[in-house]
């Protein structure tokens, strides 16, 4: 039987062990990866394989307080550009080979198809090499989806791109 004394003594031990190590403190992302005024992650199969690396138009903060109205571009482990849309809950229909339109500044607008696996979000790519070209300079995006409009302000799509190109670069190797 352990005494009151002693029994407190090991409750005081655990408390300092547990202020010392054991306070929860913001952790890094794992496989984190940034660019100016985008944050994302090299995403991972089960097997341990890169799947892809997603850079969002918005910091890791932001993106754990809400998922909507979002933007997002990506490349595979293969290296070609993708795009993933974020609209308001209950927007879209689940589906594969949906049509988006996308109209990146002024140029013309470009049609691609994409999956909608949620009722929120479509993932579409890889993007021909002009569109890529177009989004490198790009400071307005408008995507529609299922007759759905989405306008984004952005800056920096070049260097982000460039980002997501080193991500595939460092982490498709491992």
């Amino acid at each position: 039987m352990i005494s009151a004394t002693r029994g407190r003594g090991t409750a005081a031990m655990g408390l300092a062990m547990f202020l010392l190590f054991g306070v929860p403190r913001a952790a890094p992302a794992q496989n984190s990866i940034a660019s100016d005024g985008w944050a994302g992650f090299a995403v991972r199969t089960p097997d341990d394989r890169l799947d892809r690396c997603i850079l969002y138009n918005r910091t890791v903060e932001a993106l754990n307080l809400s998922q909507f109205e979002m933007l997002a571009l990506t490349r595979d482990a293969a290296g070609r550009a993708g795009i993933m849309v974020f609209y308001s809950p209950r927007t879209l229909t689940r589906g594969s080979k949906v049509a988006m339109t996308l109209r990146v500044d002024q140029h013309e607008p470009v049609a691609i198809t994409g999956e909608v696996p949620s009722d929120f979000h479509i993932i579409a790519g890889p993007l021909e090499p002009r569109l890529v070209a177009a989004l490198r300079e790009a400071k307005t995006i408008n995507a529609v989806t299922q007759g759905h409009m989405i306008r984004f302000a952005v800056s920096g799509v070049g260097e982000a791109l460039d980002a997501l190109a080193e991500c595939v670069r460092e982490n498709g190797t491992q």
